[in-house]
């Protein structure tokens, strides 16, 4: 894999081989953007284009074994067996790319490169031997900084990528800055975040800013079928998907959700409301994405309607795009999508209407 293996990017891609062929790269880099749309695949596409050598990674065949000296019909030893030549190793001309055949590609793509650490929740209950939580600890950050002051041991480059970066605690954050005012030579820590605000301002200020757009619809299509969806099925997620794969994902599910529903049960709203996580920010982002197919459906609906139908699928569409602004407050996601699904019905919308297109 390389830079052309990430799609909808291409500005921000092209940004970042700029600073990668200059060679001057900042110590610290913030990927920010919505989820779902290719931040943390950016950054390890990154680190292994920083350290590329860019040249074949070859293993030389054994040498043929010694002859024996017992063996009265071997040959006599004439010295020892020259080495077999390889063919002239192959070089890869972008600088700005990597090549995906050198020994620090191929170490990187199976993620045991010494130089390239990436550092998450998961990567933490390792570290700490725990489980894993939902938040990075100042313990892990603190392992961070020292490791940040070795020397690398393959590379010309030691890269830590803090995988969504939001979820260090305030203490973290403050751990982490002190690699961030003092970067050690040679070193580039990389954060990946949904909002950038989630920061703290002296970690922003110390920071080279990329931001990531939304994904393109094309792009987010063929990203599904390259996962297995079917083309109609990743031309409607992605309609759904608002730019984001990890959107798309969550259209997914829910349409699998309410196909499971029974048609004639009455309570099929109530059932599907409950099922909201209790966690408010989950449940406010499974809300936002619920009234999101609501008014894609609305929409359909709106645009092959005529005369007082056309009046009524108007009004609907106000008022949940009314709901839909409500989500981003402090309310009751229940009541909220309890809301949105009955007045949807009422219009003649039923929930199971969203699996059929």
């Amino acid at each position: 894999m390389s830079f052309s293996s990430i799609l909808g990017q291409d500005k921000t891609i092209k940004r970042l081989r700029a600073l990668i062929e200059s060679g001057r790269v900042p110590p610290a880099i913030i990927f920010h953007g919505a989820p779902g749309i290719g931040k943390f695949l950016t950054a390890v596409e990154f680190a292994k284009a920083l350290n590329c050598s860019h040249t074949e990674h070859r293993e030389r065949p054994p040498a043929p074994p010694a002859p024996d000296e017992n063996d009265l019909f071997a040959a006599a030893a004439t010295g020892p067996a020259p080495e077999p030549e390889l063919p002239p190793a192959k070089i890869h001309s972008d600088p700005s790319d990597s090549c995906g055949t050198c020994l620090s590609c191929l170490q990187a793509a199976s993620g045991a490169h010494p130089d390239i650490r990436i550092v998450d929740t998961a990567f933490q209950a390792a570290l700490l031997d725990e489980t894993e939580s939902a938040n990075l600890k100042i313990d892990t950050m603190r392992e961070l900084t020292r490791w940040a002051q070795q020397k690398p041991m393959l590379s010309g480059w030691k890269v830590f990528i803090v995988r969504d970066a939001e979820a260090m605690m305030p203490p973290a954050q403050n751990a982490l800055l002190k690699t961030l005012e003092e970067p050690p030579p040679g070193t580039v820590v990389i954060l990946t975040v949904s909002k950038k605000n989630s920061l703290l301002s002296t970690i922003i200020s110390r920071s080279c800013l990329v931001e990531f757009g939304r994904l393109p619809a094309p792009a987010l299509k063929t990203i599904l079928e390259a996962q297995g969806a079917e083309p109609a099925q990743a031309a409607a997620l992605a309609a759904l998907g608002s730019g984001s794969l990890e959107k798309a994902a969550d259209a997914a599910a829910f349409l699998k959700q309410v196909s499971a529903l029974r048609p004639g049960d009455q309570s099929k709203v109530f059932k599907f409301a409950a099922g909201l996580p209790r966690d408010s920010h989950k449940a406010r982002e499974e809300v936002k994405t619920l009234l999101d197919l609501l008014l894609a459906k609305t929409r359909s609906s709106w645009t092959a309607a005529s005369g007082p139908a056309k009046t009524k699928f108007t009004a609907l569409l106000r008022r949940t795009l009314d709901l839909r602004r409500m989500a981003d407050r402090n309310v009751s996601y229940y009541l909220l999508l309890e809301t949105a699904l009955l007045e949807s019905e009422r219009a003649g919308i039923k929930i199971e209407d969203l699996v059929k297109p």
